[in-house]
Formats: C-alpha cells, structure tokens, sequence
C-alpha cells in the first residue's frame, strides 16, 4: 500500500511539472497579444514532432548526446525554427497606427522623456533616409511547437531532469543559480525563455556530461550554426539583392547584390516601447543586445538559455523608384555545415 502511495505522489508530481510546462508556454503566447508588431498567425499549424522515438531517456547510453544533437543543435542550426512574416507597411504610415496613438511619441520614466518607436525624428526609425518610401515588415522567430512538444516529453521523461521553478528575468549569472551539488563538468542549467514576459523557466539536468570546463561563461561559444538571409525580388520575379544575417555579422556572402545599408533587422520587444538604437560595425543598426540577433538560443557553457521566441522589425530603407520595382520580400536559412 505504502509502495502504491509512493508511486502515485510520484506521477502527481511529474504531471505537475508537465501541467507547469504547458501552462508557461500557452501562458505567455496567450498575453503577447497580436497587433501590427507582431508576425501573421494565419499560416495554419505547423506540425514537427522531430526525429526523437524514445519516450524513456533512461534507455539512451549518451543522454548527453540527445541534448546536444536533439535539443542544443537543432536550434543552433536553425531546424527547430520557423521565421513568420507579417503585413509589410510604409514606416511614414507606421506612425498613425493604434500602437503609436496609444504610446505616443515619448514614454516618461520618472521624470526624463525618452523617444519610443514612434518618434520619427529620435526613435529607432530616425535612421531611414528614404522617408516616403522606406518599407517595414514585421517578423518573429519562434520555436516549433514540435520541438517544444519533444522538448517537454524529454525533460519529464529524464529522472534526473528536476524542475527549479520560474524566475524574472533572463539576465542571471549561472553561478547564483546553481546548488552546491551542481557540477559543472557533468551538469547542465536549461533557461526556457519568455523575453516579453520577462520571465524564465529553469531545469537541472544532472549528468549531461558533454560540457566540459564550462563554469565560465565563453563569449565564443557559437549560437548559430546558419545565416538567415534576406532577398528582394522584382515584380517579374528576378533577384534584386539581398543581405545575410551570420553567426557573427550582417553580411554579403549569399549576395551578389549586395543591399547591407538597405536592409536593418531590428529587435522589438512589447514590454520596451523605448529601444536604443546603436550602430554596430558587424550588424549595423541594432536595438537590442542579442547576438547573432536571429537565433533562440544562448551558449553560456554550463547553462543554455532557449528563447519561445523573439520579434523583429525588417526595415526596408529603399527610394521610390525601387519601391515601384519591388514585388515580395523573401527570408531563407541558409546552413553553414
């Protein structure tokens, strides 16, 4: 009787984790509330239920080797991805959407006005040089809901994969929060990100065994294992140019027309209405700290961060003849090995 009290806390538990998992994903995607910020939703469903055919992790020999080949690189390499564009729209008529009606021109942050999206003179759309013409699209970046399927039934299907809760924010040292226990030539921290929520849910993964010397976090650490690439084509359907979105920069490699100061990718989050701009020598213009700006997965060695999903302004700075010329904006992951 004892055994079979034992047991069903034991499934209790586990569903727990399970009802935490699904409720902190449908939580967020149910608040992020769809306006001209944010990617179409009317693609339909796509389904991706991966390649992982064991439910009891306990039956694989490299347990490390699932995560960093089922979970860790199939993000990094752009395959448990899916990139959605929106409407595109003029950036002058931009300005006289609900969002901006609804924010204004300055947010007030104590006492000091800081320019928001809105503002055209001092906000992150200052930059375009071709005013009348210049041409926005919203895009978002999200994980397939395959993959966070498979990525659930891993994690409660692990006994050695202990859930630690919900924190705020994403910006922690590893090292404030692991336990004593915590080793970090075999285990593993796994944040699973919502950025406009600003909150993160952290797994202990014990005895993961693939991350060696990785208390540190290592700047160099490789976050994408692909280019996502840009192209514009006419109204007869011909190539214009275009522009690539590396592992470590903007660049021309996939381009013979090469559009690098035509073509910005801009971060948006909905809970920051007053992004800083900043002109980088590898990215150009940026407005957030995410680097390469478009994968959903942070390195930090013992820890891995996973992103549900990040949104993005597609800037498209072009003069009226080109605009005339322009008939569909494309976007492509282009693989590096």
């Amino acid at each position: 009787m004892f055994l079979t009290i034992k047991k069903i806390k034991t499934q209790i538990t586990r569903f727990s984790y399970l009802f935490c998992f699904i409720f902190f994903i449908d939580f967020f995607q149910i608040l992020i509330k769809p306006s001209i910020l944010f990617a179409s939703e009317n693609e339909g469903v796509e389904i991706d239920f991966g390649d992982i055919a064991e439910t009891n992790i306990d039956n694989i020999k490299n347990k490390g080797l699932l995560y960093k080949k089922e979970v860790i690189e199939k993000v990094k390499e752009g395959r448990s991805l899916v990139y959605k564009m929106g409407k595109p729209m003029l950036v002058k008529n931009f300005f006289f959407e609900d969002y901006c009606q609804n924010i204004g021109e300055y947010s007030i942050i104590g006492t000091v006005p800081y320019p928001t999206w809105c503002n055209r003179n001092q906000g992150p759309f200052s930059i375009v040089r071709n005013p009348l013409s210049a041409i926005v699209i919203p895009i978002t970046a999200e994980l397939k809901k395959g993959f966070k399927l498979n990525l659930n039934d891993t994690l409660n299907n692990d006994k050695e994969a202990n859930y630690v809760g919900v924190i705020r924010g994403h910006h922690h040292d590893p090292t404030d929060l692991t336990g004593p226990n915590f080793k970090y030539d075999q285990d593993m921290l796994l944040g699973l990100v919502n950025e406009s929520q600003k909150r993160m849910m952290i797994w202990n993964i014990s005895n993961v065994g693939i991350y060696r010397n990785s208390q540190k976090v290592n700047n160099k650490t490789l976050n994408s294992f692909y280019d996502l690439g840009i192209d514009l084509f006419n109204k007869k359907g011909e190539l214009i140019g275009g522009v690539s979105f590396g592992e470590d920069k903007k660049n021309c490699s996939h381009h013979k027309n090469c559009l690098f100061d035509k073509i910005h990718l801009l971060e948006y989050r909905n809970t920051i209405h007053t992004p800083k701009l900043v002109s980088t020598k590898n990215w150009g213009y940026v407005t957030g700290n995410a680097y390469p700006m478009h994968t959903l997965i942070e390195d930090h060695g013992s820890m891995k961060k996973l992103f549900f999903s990040r949104n993005y302004y597609l800037l498209v700075d072009i003069n009226l003849e080109e605009l005339n010329q322009l008939g569909k904006v494309k976007h492509r992951v282009i693989p590096k090995r």
